[in-house]
């Protein structure tokens, strides 16, 4: 019963020996800073992480749209009604290869 109204009292705060438990508590104190600490910059790296794979799904799709927009630009069905209208049409002739030789 005499050591809790010891430490009621904070007698080991206010002791001859306080000093020890000074440093024991400010010791304790500082870790316990540090992994407060350690976990708030945890949760902000998470919330980044996450943060940019949402902006990397934003781009994926981005370029996927793309890539089919300029696949259905460049068929030749559309080119072709494309060019009719400035007054273009197709070859009747098929391509002649040229081959150079040196």
């Amino acid at each position: 019963m005499k050591n809790f109204l010891s430490f009621v009292n904070i007698d080991f705060l206010a002791g001859k020996d306080s000093l020890k438990n000074w440093r024991m508590l400010l010791f304790v104190s500082v870790l316990l800073m540090l992994t407060i600490y350690s976990s708030h910059s945890a949760d902000q790296k998470i919330f980044l992480i996450t943060k940019l794979n949402k902006e990397v799904n934003t781009f994926n799709s981005v370029s996927v749209s793309t890539k089919l927009d300029l696949m259905n630009v460049k068929m030749e069905s559309k080119v072709t009604s494309r060019l009719k209208d400035v007054g273009l049409s197709i070859s009747k002739y098929q391509p002649i290869k040229l081959i150079i030789k040196d």
